[in-house]
């Protein structure tokens, strides 16, 4: 393994299996073609989706996983629904190869995940923290640790966007997003709690609030999620994530100190207030470039792949870990028995009973 990973830090190409083809799959091809890498092998249950794949990219594709030999292939990108997640993290470890992960609503594979590294595996395991990665939250994570509004002490967060429009091109009824285990709400909170808590330099202590359904969306996933947190360092954090706004919007107010600080994301602007001089200041963020079809940036995605590129070259760490989700993952289980208990529950407490929670 060692004599390999010198060969891949001289330059070496490599050749990434992509396990899924839907939307998220062709994105993480197209950020596989902005790093330069252009082998990759194409996987999906989907014959329609392999199909379009071939011909959209041209890249090779099968269609059974037994027809690889683990010689034909270094890493793996899987982008397929969270709930087949494990099985293909259990497939990466069987074949000793580098993986890449989309965003869960399970932790299911996370005990081979630890196992493996408890073996001192060389590996790169990477989970998706695609945010870390765009562009005004690093600004605004500058902006922080600069002190521009003093000593975090509380924040509100919101994102919401109406469900259908997530894929338009398809009926959301049938997408994963809709059901009740890996619903669109299920995903989001974990997902954009990896940047708040980058932001607020803690992880959450204690956290109480409400999951529930509450349009007449035509699915058995809840559509809001409104929660309450505490973080280890003290700070209150106050989010809310939805799937039923017919507006899209992300909105972030940050109270400090000595300041306040405020971000949508469809602004393009960071206002930052300041105690001493009275004064707002709006720093313009840049514009990203969207796939056509697509809402978000492609630059983020891009950064995303690039880093976990780099980890596999061994130039950096990559800057997100199994042990930083699965936190994430026990946040979201203790929320969901706060909804149903009506109590706060502390992380800590809910860590020790429940360490085989699925």
């Amino acid at each position: 393994m060692k004599k390999k990973n010198k060969e891949i830090s001289n330059g070496v190409k490599l050749t990434f299996l992509q396990i899924g083809l839907g939307s998220m799959g062709k994105r993480r091809i197209r950020n596989l073609f902005s790093n330069g890498e252009r082998r990759i092998i194409g996987f999906d249950i989907s014959p329609e989706r392999r199909e379009e794949a071939k011909a959209k990219y041209g890249i090779k594709i099968i269609d059974d996983l037994k027809k690889l030999f683990a010689k034909d292939f270094d890493a793996i990108i899987i982008s397929t629904p969270p709930d087949s997640h494990g099985g293909y993290i259990r497939f990466a470890l069987k074949n000793k190869k580098h993986f890449f992960v989309e965003h869960p609503t399970s932790d299911d594979g996370y005990k081979d995940i630890f196992s493996a590294q408890a073996g001192n595996s060389s590996l790169v395991m990477a989970p998706s923290c695609t945010l870390r990665f765009y562009t005004p939250i690093r600004m605004i994570k500058n902006i922080l640790e600069k002190g521009k509004i003093g000593k975090i002490l509380a924040f509100g967060y919101h994102m919401g966007q109406y469900l259908p429009d997530w894929h338009p091109y398809e009926d959301y009824r049938k997408v994963y997003f809709s059901k009740k285990e890996t619903g669109a709400c299920r995903e989001m909170l974990p997902f954009e709690l990896i940047w708040l808590n980058w932001l607020m330099n803690s992880r959450v202590a204690n956290i109480s609030g409400t999951i529930a359904k509450v349009s007449d969306l035509e699915m058995k996933a809840d559509d809001i999620i409104l929660a309450n947190l505490k973080y280890k360092n003290g700070i209150l954090g106050n989010v809310i994530i939805d799937v039923i706004s017919r507006k899209p919007f992300r909105t972030l107010r940050i109270l400090g100190s000595d300041g306040v600080l405020e971000w949508e994301r469809f602004d393009s602007v960071i206002k930052v207030f300041g105690a001493k001089s009275g004064k707002s200041e709006n720093i313009s963020v840049p514009k990203g470039h969207p796939e056509k079809g697509y809402l978000n940036e492609e630059e983020m995605y891009n950064d995303e792949i690039k880093a976990f590129l780099e980890a596999i070259k061994r130039k950096k760490k990559f800057p997100h870990t199994f042990v930083d989700n699965h936190y994430l993952l026990k946040t979201l289980f203790a929320l969901e028995k706060s909804s149903q208990t009506g109590k706060a529950i502390a992380l800590e407490n809910y860590d020790k009973k429940n360490k085989n929670r699925k």
